[in-house]
């Protein structure tokens, strides 16, 4: 509970029921027409940077949609960090909208394939969360990409993740199957029983 005392002060009752004192913050501004500038040049930058990735994104995802045939919205946000670096979360309860969060300074590192193949992966969780939902797995998401995605994409977008990240990874056959030309190379096999 706040009480104010005298202009500006304020006190705070604390759990155990005594006041403390608590100072209001007040930022200083710095009007300068040198700073001034600095703001205008430093948000000209941060929007640019910002703007063109999510125009390329966002032409990049509703194509990879019509391929792979998602009616539902994904709208695209760029952001300074992400837990997971790229996300996707439904936007309402009957998921009909998506809401694709993608870490700034990863995307910066992607080229063209790698963020079509990104893209692809979390076009595949849309596509999961439509048909699928309790089904939520990064293999399940990575074969729908794959349609769409080549896989040596994959395969330089995990490495770039993992060493963005500082992770160790997993078998990439894990996330993303056998190779296609290894499906079909016999294997031998050797027998678990014995005589």
């Amino acid at each position: 509970m706040f009480a104010m005392e005298g202009p500006g002060n304020c006190t705070v009752k604390n759990d155990c029921g005594s006041s403390v004192r608590e100072w209001p913050r007040r930022l200083r501004s710095v009007s300068t027409p040198r700073v001034q500038h600095l703001q205008l040049a430093l948000l000209f930058i941060f929007v640019f940077l910002l703007a063109r990735p999510v125009a390329k994104d966002s032409n990049i995802v509703n194509h990879l949609r019509a391929e792979l045939s998602i009616p539902n919205e994904v709208q695209i946000v760029v952001v300074s960090y992400d837990p997971l670096v790229f996300s996707l979360q439904p936007m309402d309860t009957h998921k009909d909208r998506f809401l694709l969060s993608m870490e700034l300074g990863f995307l910066l590192m992607l080229d063209d394939d790698e963020l079509r193949a990104a893209l692809a992966h979390e076009l595949g969780h849309v596509w999961i969360y439509t048909h699928h939902p309790f089904l939520q797995t990064e293999r399940m998401a990575n074969n729908l990409g794959l349609r769409v995605a080549n896989r040596a994409s994959f395969e330089k977008i995990y490495a770039k993740l993992w060493a963005y990240e500082g992770a160790s990874g997993v078998p990439i056959d894990d996330l993303l199957g056998p190779p296609v030309g290894a499906q079909n190379v016999p294997r031998s096999v050797v027998s678990e029983t014995r005589p």
